[in-house]
This record gives structure tokens, C-alpha cells and sequence, in this order.
């Protein structure tokens, strides 16, 4: 029969047990992260929350929210060109990525325009890039 007090493991003892095993994870965790070739650049990425924003929308998008950022108040709202306008994932992914500018169908104003940009008299080139076009038309 065990008395009371006799067996039980010391304060110390728990200890030591646990930074074994700690110790010995930590060995296990660094061994795996050799071997899947482990980059913690990659897992912080994966904790922003644009990681990955670019290579999923039409590089018009991007291109356009780049020329709106650098140009352009985000009060105001701007348009898109027909060729813009008129294909369905490209209007889409411009609504939602250059949010909270107002998006719309027009032919005045601030507009977005694929290049090579309008031909019209009444529009002033703010900016391009390799695929979009920043005019101001009266």
C-alpha cells in the first residue's frame, strides 16, 4: 500500500518532464520544417490580407487601382469605357476591387479606358499604364 505523499512526483520533477517534452517537440517540429523545406516569409503571408489579391483579379484591375490611387480623389466616382463596360468579369472584379470608388457606365467625367484610350477631342490623358487609360472627358 502507497502512503499519502509517497509516489507523487515533485514540482521539479514536472518540470524537467515538461521541458523534455518540449524540448523534444521542438526538435520533432524543426526536423519536419527542414525536410518540407519550411519559409516563414510564406506563413506570413498567409495572415495578410491581400496576399494573393493580385494574381486573382485581371491585371487590368490592378493596373487601374494603381493609376486611381496615385491620381484622382476617391470621392469621385469613375467610369468605364464600353470596352471595359462590357466584359462581364472585368466590370465585376473593377466594382469590387476599386472599393469604395463609385463604378459606373458613362461617357463623362473621370474614366477608365483600355488602351489605346479614347480618340475623342473632349478627353485629356491623365495617366496610362500597359492596359488602361486615365482620362478626364468633358
Amino acid at each position: 500500500m502507497i502512503k499519502p505523499g509517497k509516489g507523487t512526483s515533485s514540482v521539479l520533477q514536472r518540470w524537467l518532464v515538461g521541458l523534455l517534452t518540449g524540448a523534444l517537440l521542438l526538435v520533432g517540429l524543426r526536423g519536419i520544417a527542414k525536410d518540407i523545406h519550411f519559409d516563414s516569409s510564406l506563413l506570413r503571408q498567409a495572415f495578410d490580407a491581400g496576399a494573393g489579391w493580385k494574381e486573382s483579379v485581371p491585371p487590368e484591375v490592378v493596373e487601374a487601382r494603381e493609376l486611381l490611387a496615385r491620381h484622382g480623389d476617391p470621392s469621385v466616382p469613375v467610369a468605364l469605357a464600353s470596352g471595359l463596360w462590357e466584359d462581364p468579369l472585368v466590370r465585376e472584379r473593377l466594382w469590387d476591387g476599386l472599393y469604395p470608388r463609385r463604378v459606373h457606365w458613362g461617357d463623362k467625367g473621370l474614366m477608365l479606358w483600355r488602351t489605346p484610350g479614347p480618340q475623342q477631342p473632349n478627353c485629356t490623358e491623365i495617366s496610362r499604364s500597359e492596359r488602361i487609360v486615365l482620362v478626364d472627358c468633358h
